[in-house]
């Protein structure tokens, strides 16, 4: 799915977040969104969705493949997200409904976007799951029962299940150890690869986004500042605020090694 993002620009109670956005993804590209804590990230992945919070506004425009998010009415965004849009949350923990077993949270959107018998859900379910690594048994389980890296492969399961053509990963790794991190996240680019899906990761961590996308938009302050090929701005960042990100991923990669010497 192509996005394409102009102008975006977003306030909560009048106060500007977002400022003046333009980002590009095309068909089966995978690009990143990084910046700080603060900087508005999650702010534009929700104005991509149409879930926003009630105090906030939004102008400009976002189109996924020709359709207008930006002012639609919510019957056309509901459709949009979950049949053509797949969402991979922060935290599984929390995004989980902890009332439901793992099989019945992979196949809600199977049973509100699709017309198939109960036979056919489970079927579904049941390859997906291997798909992510998870076996059969696995769908009897409530969340609470999973570790955390479990947890997020049950959250990549639920958003797949549809065959999205968008996937948007919102900080997907953030409450996970650093092994858990690299295993969701080569999960993630497998998956989304295999089904020629296109894809928006959203993170503050550079050694993450190397992993996960081959073209990237550092965001400051709500403001696109440097954009291009993740490799490069990995290796000679220009804006101020994308050598701090680089540095501090230098450093958190150079820790994690020290930590695995001793």
């Amino acid at each position: 799915m192509s996005v394409e993002v102009r102008n975006l620009g977003v306030a909560i109670g009048g106060k500007p977040i977002v400022r003046g956005v333009d980002l590009d993804i095309g068909d089966s590209e995978r690009v990143g969104l990084i910046g700080s804590s603060g900087s508005g990230k999650s702010m534009i992945s929700k104005a991509m969705l149409g879930l926003l919070p009630a105090n906030a506004t939004a102008k400009g425009s976002v189109t996924l493949d020709g359709t207008q998010v930006v002012g639609s009415p919510e019957t056309v965004l509901a459709d949009l997200r979950g049949r053509y849009v797949g969402v991979v949350f922060q935290n599984p923990a929390t995004s989980l409904n902890p009332v439901l077993t793992v099989g019945k949270q992979i196949e809600l959107p199977l049973k509100l976007h699709y017309d198939l018998d109960k036979v056919d859900r489970q079927e579904r379910v049941a390859a997906m799951l291997g798909k992510v690594g998870l076996d059969e048994a696995t769908a009897r389980k409530y969340p609470s029962e999973l570790s955390g890296g479990q947890q997020q492969r049950v959250g990549i399961a639920t958003a797949l299940i549809t065959s999205p053509r968008l996937i948007i990963a919102d900080e997907p790794t953030t409450a996970l150890d650093s092994i858990t991190q690299r295993q969701i996240v080569d999960l993630l680019v497998t998956l989304v690869d295999k089904a020629g899906a296109s894809m928006l990761f959203i993170t503050h961590d550079f050694s993450v986004l190397a992993r996960a996308t081959t073209r990237c938009y550092v965001l400051d302050g709500g403001r696109i500042i440097e954009s291009g090929k993740t490799a490069e701005l990995l290796e000679n960042p220009q804006a101020g605020q994308t050598k701090k990100l680089v540095g501090a991923a230098r450093e958190l990669t150079l820790q994690r090694k020290q930590d695995r010497d001793d």
